[in-house]
C-alpha cells in the first residue's frame, strides 16, 4: 500500500465523527504517523544506483565486471491492469 493511499486512510479516519483528531485508540498523531511510514532500512532499495537504459548498464558491468540484475514485468506496475 503507496504511503499516500495510508495518509488518506488516516485522513479518514481522523474525519470519523465518533473519533477525537488529536488521539485515537489511545495513541497521539505522532504515535500513529511514526507506525504508518517506513523505517530507514525498509528504503534502502532507494540507494542502489538504477540505471536508465539497459545497454548503459550493459557496458558499466562490463568495465566494472560486474553482474547486472535486470527488472523486467508485464502489467502496470501498481497491478491495474
Amino acid at each position: 500500500m503507496s504511503s499516500n493511499r495510508i495518509a488518506l486512510s488516516f485522513a479518514s479516519l481522523l474525519c470519523a465523527g465518533s473519533l477525537r483528531a488529536q488521539e485515537i485508540g489511545g495513541r497521539s498523531l505522532e504515535e500513529w504517523r511514526a507506525l504508518i511510514l517506513p523505517r530507514p532500512e525498509e528504503c534502502s532499495w532507494e540507494a542502489i544506483p538504477w540505471r536508465p537504459t539497459f545497454w548503459g548498464a550493459v557496458r558499466e558491468a562490463q568495465e566494472r565486471e560486474r553482474p547486472i540484475l535486470l527488472w523486467a514485468m508485464n502489467g502496470h506496475p501498481l497491478g491495474c491492469t
